[in-house]
């Protein structure tokens, strides 16, 4: 009894320690913290993200969080073709801008004229946006479609620029 309890314990630490190091993938969307981050890691991997601009008590972004991208991102099919991201929009959630200064998610949400949650844009290192951008969801049978056309669009337009 005493060796599986050890067995146990040991078992949980190395968990713990993979999905501490990244070995074992978190599946959920990030959110935005940091902007200069964000930069960097699009640069150094030279990828497009995809950003959610959402919202505490959007139910809709909700729905293409889980319906959507949670599981694109848990295919891992778009692993070294994309980011997913998602940013707060309220005045009162944080991140910091390439300077290091706190600004409010409304803040870049402003910067992209971004007025409706769920609002999703497809972005490069630069702050450019790579493809049409997906606002609301009109049809839901449309928008598996447009997701795709658009995550294709910005990928091949990141490709171009790395070729």
């Amino acid at each position: 009894m005493l060796l599986k309890l050890k067995q146990k314990k040991t078992f949980v630490f190395i968990v713990l320690l993979l999905l501490s190091s990244g070995v074992i993938a978190d599946t959920k969307i990030q959110t935005v913290k940091d902007l200069k981050l964000l930069k960097e890691q699009l640069e150094l991997n030279n990828l497009p993200v995809l950003l959610l601009f959402t919202a505490q008590d959007c139910d809709y972004c909700e729905a293409i969080r889980k319906n959507h991208l949670l599981p694109m991102v848990e295919s891992g099919d778009y692993a070294s073709k994309m980011l997913f991201r998602q940013l707060y929009i309220e005045d009162f959630s944080y991140l910091r801008n390439e300077k290091g200064e706190l600004i409010s998610g409304d803040t870049v949400a402003l910067k992209y004229d971004v007025e409706v949650t769920p609002t999703i844009l497809f972005v490069d290192s630069k702050g450019q946006e790579l493809s049409e951008r997906i606002v609301g969801i009109n049809n839901l049978d449309y928008f598996d479609k447009l997701l795709s056309t658009s995550i294709s669009n910005a990928i091949s337009r990141v490709s171009k620029v790395k070729n």
